[in-house]
């Protein structure tokens, strides 16, 4: 039975689609890659809304509903799209807000994305598994019970309070700084217990 994922990247380095997102009040999404023979990536994205576009990108439409940039990049370079599809699974969706990246995928199982998610936190400081649906469920979606005892007291407060301050919408309530200071803790520490406790949820949904 296939999955259907979606997580979220913060800031990733060299990725000018979420650096435009950064730069403008709206979401870029419309994301259009194509590879040629030389190893050069092109990509198109579009931007709906005022804001400059990354230097490394060009104007190349635009009218009353939107900008569109393309940029080149070099294929080998381990963005979290390709650092993604390594693993077999195709990118059916892109999109960007404040500089943070959403990216949609379908694992062919529970290990593949687990290996996807490990591997871009390898990458990159802040990531997220932000939606997750089975194939075959309803469209009301799917009923999963979760075992709450599995989480330390600790990373549920970390992930009730991150809920409540609305870390995991999108676009985001509040990044990881203003969660971190509402705990009284360190960045890191709170991206820390967060992995820990998503970790442990996962394993409960997809397993249970």
């Amino acid at each position: 039975m296939g999955l259907e994922a979606a997580v979220t990247v913060n800031r990733p380095r060299d990725c000018p689609v979420a650096t435009a997102s950064a730069a403008t009040d709206a979401t870029v999404g419309e994301v259009a890659r194509s590879s040629v023979a030389d190893g050069t990536v092109v990509e198109e994205f579009e931007v709906a809304g005022e804001g400059d576009p990354p230097t490394d990108a060009r104007e190349v439409f635009e009218d009353d509903r939107y900008t569109v940039y393309r940029f080149e990049r070099d294929a080998d370079r381990a963005c979290p799209c390709e650092r993604i599809e390594t693993f077999g699974c195709p990118v059916a969706d892109i999109s960007a807000v404040d500089g943070r990246l959403r990216v949609v995928f379908r694992p062919e199982d529970v290990e593949t994305l687990r290996d996807v998610v490990a591997s871009l936190r390898e990458r990159y400081a802040e990531v997220n598994l932000e939606h997750l649906v089975r194939s075959g469920a309803s469209t009301a979606g799917e009923t999963v019970v979760v075992d709450r005892g599995r989480l330390t007291d600790r990373q549920r407060e970390v992930i009730e309070t991150a809920y409540e301050m609305g870390y995991f919408d999108h676009p985001k309530g509040a990044n990881a700084a203003e969660v971190a200071a509402a705990l009284d803790i360190s960045s890191a520490t709170f991206r820390g217990h967060l992995a820990a406790a998503q970790s442990k949820l996962l394993d409960e949904v997809l397993d249970g």
